[in-house]
């Protein structure tokens, strides 16, 4: 079939959705689907096959997101040029209003990923100081919700990366029933192999040959929750007493404050900001951890949590959603409250107790094996196909009630 997938982010900007969209593109693609994505212009960008670079309004927002402009007449254009089977939008704004009238005019089915608690990003756009004020942010989650909700009932189907979304939706969107299921971000092959040649060079870069490692991949930003995760490291610290090191890989707003943070508390020959790492690369300092550290609480899945299980580390993680719905304490890693003396504590575990170390080990590869990216492929054109059927149905009968009107009119 053919697939116009539409996204207000993507590549070279590195985060959860487009992540998301690319492997699910690929795996779409590998199993002989037509797929063209349409996405925002960057300045970095390298020129692909099938994807349509629609025109930029705002760059560098949040540390390198950008805005696309909803109202691209060449969005249409280049959507004409194909007869598409399907629209899969990820996300409600911007590109998803175009989505949606697109999906209108030319009768083609909406399908949306919901990705993102809008609600906890509204820092960016709203100062801190107002959305500290409990009726500003009842008002705030108010209206998402409500925008949400009026967005969700024109989409044919609906997809969450985890059952706590959907429970969310029915909760707070009150948007629930057949037309919503669960995908899941799917894994590449590569995510489960890193070359051990590249995995001994990540611990040769950061002189950590011979010490315990732990890693964290996030956006480097107030909702990622990361003061709670140094201020962990730094009791880590007192109570471990040996050499260890804490690849914290990413960029965001906010780094700069956390450099100046670690410093603060005293492990910053502990901690190191390593930038952003290539996708490629990431599964080498996976491999080269002995646990992935997590302390955010805005996910929706945690695209690096599966990853992190895919190289065979536990993951350690404040419980929240998304977290809670991948890691099964003691079995994959474990679930903690936001309490730093519990959170330092587990993460004494994976380093000093080895016989718990290889369990939870076995427990992380056989959570991943259930997320290759083929199966997810396969789920989502099967939703595909149903939302398909579904809109076809729905215009024959609008035809058979405007000719049965028309016999109607005929006879009076």
């Amino acid at each position: 079939m053919k697939i116009a997938m539409m996204t207000n982010n993507y590549k070279p900007f590195i985060a959860g959705v487009p992540i998301s969209v690319e492997r699910l593109t690929d795996g779409l693609r590998a199993a002989g689907h037509e797929v063209t994505v349409f996405a925002p212009t960057y300045k970095e960008q390298e020129e692909e096959k099938d994807t349509f670079r629609c025109r930029t309004l705002i760059n560098g927002v949040a540390g390198g997101v950008v805005v696309p402009s909803p109202i691209d007449l060449r969005i249409e254009k280049e959507f004409c040029k194909k007869k598409y089977d399907v629209i899969h939008v990820h996300h409600p704004m911007l590109i998803g209003k175009t989505a949606a009238y697109l999906a209108e005019k030319y009768h083609v089915p909406l399908v949306f990923t919901y990705h993102t608690r809008y609600e906890q990003y509204l820092h960016y756009i709203i100062p801190k100081r107002i959305l500290a004020n409990r009726h500003v942010m009842a008002f705030t989650d108010k209206l998402v919700s409500t925008y949400l909700h009026s967005f969700l009932k024109r989409c044919s189907h609906v997809f969450v990366p985890t059952g706590g979304m959907k429970n969310y939706l029915a909760e707070n969107c009150r948007y629930s029933g057949e037309d919503i299921s669960v995908l899941p971000t799917g894994l590449k092959e590569e995510s489960y192999h890193a070359d051990p040649d590249k995995v001994k060079q990540v611990k040769i870069t950061y002189q950590a040959e011979d010490m315990p490692v732990f890693c964290t991949v996030s956006r480097m930003a107030h909702e990622k929750n990361v003061p709670f995760l140094l201020h962990a490291v730094a009791r880590f610290k007192e109570k471990f007493g040996k050499p260890f090191k804490v690849l914290m890989i990413g960029e965001g707003p906010d780094k700069a404050e956390y450099v100046e943070m670690s410093k603060e508390l005293g492990i910053e020959a502990e901690v190191v900001f390593t930038g952003l790492v290539p996708n490629k690369e990431l599964s080498a300092y996976y491999k080269a951890s002995n646990a992935f550290i997590f302390a955010s609480k805005t996910e929706t899945q945690g695209i690096v949590l599966l990853e992190a299980f895919a190289a065979g580390i536990p993951v350690v993680g404040v419980a929240a959603s998304g977290v809670s719905d991948l890691v099964s304490d003691n079995f994959n890693g474990f679930l903690t409250t936001e309490d730093i003396e519990i959170f330092s504590d587990r993460m004494l575990i994976p380093v000093t107790d080895f016989v718990i170390a290889e369990s939870l080990k076995n427990g992380a590869l056989e959570t991943a094996f259930e997320y290759l990216e083929s199966n997810v492929a396969l789920t989502a054109s099967a939703q595909y196909n149903r939302a398909i059927a579904k809109l076809a149905g729905h215009m024959a009968q609008e035809q058979k009630q405007e000719a049965e009107k028309w016999k109607i009119s005929t006879v009076s």
